[in-house]
């Protein structure tokens, strides 16, 4: 997927006003974009202007505003939320937010209220879907400390059916469930066993640091 020409478009139509933040779009699907993309779609909110993520582990915002910078050239704001006892990495950078909404399909809003795999992301090659996938596990995923399993919750079918697919694809048995969780339904998938964890880390890594270190005791183990 070729970014050079909507990213020329969209520098055009901002030249009117000089942004506040100097960033550097890229014109390329890196590894590091679809890392961030899936993190903003696991978690992330695109309101007001402003792209937001949020995790309560402090060491890996590091690793948030690090793909940031390694993206956009821009190095991202984290706060503290007290009261929520959580982190928040956050930029109000205009052209990082149209980049993402316009040329990125990201919805605005609370991202996962209408969130959709989008089309070019399934005609990316393996590696680029697993750095989106890592992302999503990383922001939503859930590595188990005492047994063999992994588990994934979204709201999104869209992406409940991109991740089975993928999972198929690399050789992982899986079981998806869907369940009734107040109004919405809730699609979960579950991953368990030694064998189809080993298969899973061969494609998909994990950047969020407690998940990363379970992860890593686990094959170390087996």
């Amino acid at each position: 997927m070729r970014l050079e020409r909507r990213v020329r478009n969209l520098m055009k139509k901002g030249r009117r006003k000089s942004p506040l933040l100097k960033v550097r779009l890229p014109t390329k699907v890196t590894p590091e974009l679809c890392r961030l993309l899936g993190l903003l779609h696991g978690d992330g909110n695109m309101s007001g202007g402003r792209v937001l993520l949020t995790d309560q582990n402090r060491e890996f915002h590091k690793t948030i505003r690090g793909i940031f910078k390694s993206t956009f050239e821009l190095a991202p704001n984290t706060f503290h939320d007290t009261g929520r006892n959580t982190y928040y990495t956050h930029t109000k950078s205009v052209l990082v937010y149209r980049f993402l909404t316009e040329i990125m399909e990201m919805p605005k809003g609370a991202v996962r209220q209408k969130l959709r795999v989008p089309a070019y992301m399934k005609k990316l090659g393996r590696h680029l879907q697993a750095e989106y996938v890592g992302g999503l596990f990383d922001a939503e995923g859930c590595v188990k400390k005492r047994q063999a399993e992994l588990n994934i919750s979204t709201t999104s079918k869209s992406v409940f059916g991109f991740l089975g697919a993928f999972l198929r694809g690399i050789g992982v048995t899986h079981s998806p469930y869907i369940r009734m969780r107040h109004v919405n339904p809730e699609f979960e998938i579950y991953v368990y066993g030694k064998d189809d964890l080993r298969k899973f880390a061969r494609y998909v890594s994990f950047r969020h640091p407690s998940k990363k270190r379970r992860m890593a005791n686990f094959l170390k183990r087996y």
